[in-house]
């Protein structure tokens, strides 16, 4: 190989190198601006606001109502440990927690708690014709 080729060849390697570390470096950067650590957030003790009340899938309640309750109300009205995900979703126009299960059971929680619709999906098939 001629001596050029091997020059060009490290320069320009030695230029992507740099860019990979600029980019890597300011991307660190970016991350920890945005995502402080829960020692540099401290607010004083007088300007902090009410703390919520724990809600339990016993008893839920209209405030405070969260998507996380409904994936606990979801699960226990099934008796289901397969929960895939709880979305925000709307039913018959209103706004309404979606619970899915890996099985195929669905599940739409209203935002005080109330269980309104369960069905399952069906299972999807998939079709793939033998070539002769």
């Amino acid at each position: 190989m001629r001596k050029s080729t091997l020059i060009i060849s490290a320069v320009l390697t030695a230029a992507l190198l740099f860019a990979l570390y600029s980019l890597l470096s300011a991307y660190r950067k970016a991350i920890a601006v945005a995502v402080p650590s829960t020692a540099t957030v401290a607010a004083p003790a007088e300007n902090l606001p009410e703390q919520p009340t724990a809600i339990s899938a016993d008893n839920p309640t209209a405030e405070g109502f969260t998507i996380y309750a409904a994936a606990a109300l979801a699960v226990k009205v099934l008796g289901r440990s397969d929960l895939y995900t709880t979305e925000n979703s709307q039913l018959d126009g209103a706004d309404v927690y979606l619970a899915t299960f890996a099985s195929g059971d669905i599940m739409y929680i209203s935002r005080d708690g109330r269980v309104l619709s369960t069905s399952k999906i069906g299972g999807l098939s998939i079709y793939q014709p033998t070539s002769h």
